[in-house]
């Protein structure tokens, strides 16, 4: 680690043009939540962004120019709302997930939401390459399947007591979730793990 960090610095002082510098003269301040914000979210289009907050809300923000122009409140949950995830080709398509145990998906342009009841509380979600499923993870390390199309939960994968799912992504052909893992073992802090998904199956499996 410590030769790759002074091979990649000798690097950049040789080319400067390829050193970024990062400012804050466009910033913009979103204000609106009472609570903390625990997720944050592009939508598919680059145009809107979306914040989930322990107040038990989700807003919608459009932001143009670095200036904010409107911003939209969805109020379904009744808990605090952990996670938002954009439908990755429909920008007018969110989902988030609570520690009420609901997921719910919004059509941001009426405001209106369904929503599938699980047994537990749901810190993470994310949506599929393909936007017809959605993967979540609760306060008991369970990974859930959600198909769209039917409004359904169609697998489940459960996590032994030991371990905490911190996040979760998709690959990008959308055959398998890697799970950013901890674990209370002395020996393994923290893991990636791979777990295959066979949509046709409905099955989730180690990978």
């Amino acid at each position: 680690g410590g030769k790759w960090g002074v091979e990649r610095r000798e690097e950049s002082l040789a080319r400067p043009a390829s050193i970024m510098t990062l400012t804050k003269s466009n910033e913009v301040t979103l204000t609106g939540h009472t609570k903390a914000i625990q997720d944050i979210g592009w939508s598919c289009d680059g145009k809107r962004l979306a914040t989930a907050s322990g107040d038990t809300s989700a807003r919608v923000w459009t932001v143009d120019g670095h200036r904010e122009t409107s911003s939209i409140e969805l109020k379904d949950h009744t808990q605090s709302v952990e996670g938002v995830s954009w439908h990755p080709k429909q920008a007018d398509a969110l989902a988030t997930v609570s520690t009420d145990k609901n997921i719910r998906i919004w059509d941001i342009r009426t405001k209106k939401s369904v929503h599938v009841t699980t047994p537990e509380e749901i810190i993470n979600v994310c949506y599929s390459p393909s936007g017809n499923h959605i993967a979540i993870s609760d306060k008991n390390e369970t990974v859930r399947l959600l198909d769209c199309r039917k409004n359904k939960i169609i697998a489940t994968y459960a996590l032994p007591a030991s371990f905490w799912v911190n996040e979760l992504v998709w690959t990008q052909t959308g055959e398998a979730l890697l799970l950013a893992n901890g674990r209370q073992s002395s020996l393994e802090k923290g893991l990636v793990d791979v777990v295959k998904v066979d949509t046709t199956a409905g099955g989730l499996t180690p990978g």
